[in-house]
């Protein structure tokens, strides 16, 4: 064989080099896209985690009590039952279908008798931001000494219907509603939204 033939059959050390420069840049290439795949998956974690200890829950609540002469105590508290503060972003409150705007409009609209004398004390909601753990009265007839007055809401407490929209502080929204406040068993319904919508209807202000 001759030096010419052997010289064809030698592989050029430069080339062998630039091969293994390309192998160890793949791999590092491999290794850098795992790492990237595996600090965004720690991310969501840490974010889900985040989003939990700040994970705000409200409730409707309904407050009654009774005495010999009947219903005596009967209230509306809004509650926060999560881990983290709740913003309110609007609030629906309406009567047989019919949303009003203020306490004073409620009244109108439930058609309370002139033989009735009004009164409640109640919490501003619009615009409130609860802590967690932090309840507000959204109306209170209990310390009225009324008892006609509130007997009257009682019966017709099946017709009111109270709607929130609620965001978390990272965006999360969710919309809840309860129809009806004559017992334990009218429940809030809740469910999570991709943005604030409760229709077209008055916004309560008060």
């Amino acid at each position: 064989m001759s030096k010419q033939s052997k010289k064809k059959k030698e592989i050029d050390p430069n080339l062998m080099i630039a091969i293994g420069v390309l192998i160890s840049s793949f791999a590092a290439l491999f290794v850098y896209i795992r790492q990237t795949s595996i600090m965004n998956e720690q991310t969501k974690i840490l974010l889900e985690q985040t989003k939990a200890n700040a994970w705000p829950h409200l409730s409707i609540e309904l407050h009654r009590g009774y005495s010999r002469s009947g219903l005596h105590t009967y209230k509306y508290v809004i509650d926060n039952k999560g881990t983290g503060p709740a913003i309110i972003e609007k609030v629906v409150i309406s009567v047989d279908g019919k949303a009003v705007k203020n306490w004073q409009e409620f009244y109108t609209t439930i058609q309370i008798p002139d033989t009735i004398n009004v009164s409640h004390s109640n919490e501003n909601i619009h615009q409130r931001v609860l802590s967690s753990n932090q309840n507000l009265t959204l109306i209170d007839w209990s310390n009225t000494n009324n008892e006609a007055l509130i007997k009257y809401i009682y019966s017709q407490a099946d017709k009111i219907k109270v709607q929130i929209c609620y965001k978390s502080i990272h965006g999360d929204i969710w919309n809840i509603e309860r129809h009806g406040f004559l017992t334990d068993l009218e429940a809030t319904k809740r469910a999570k939204v991709e943005f604030c919508d409760l229709g077209e209807e008055v916004e309560f202000l008060q």
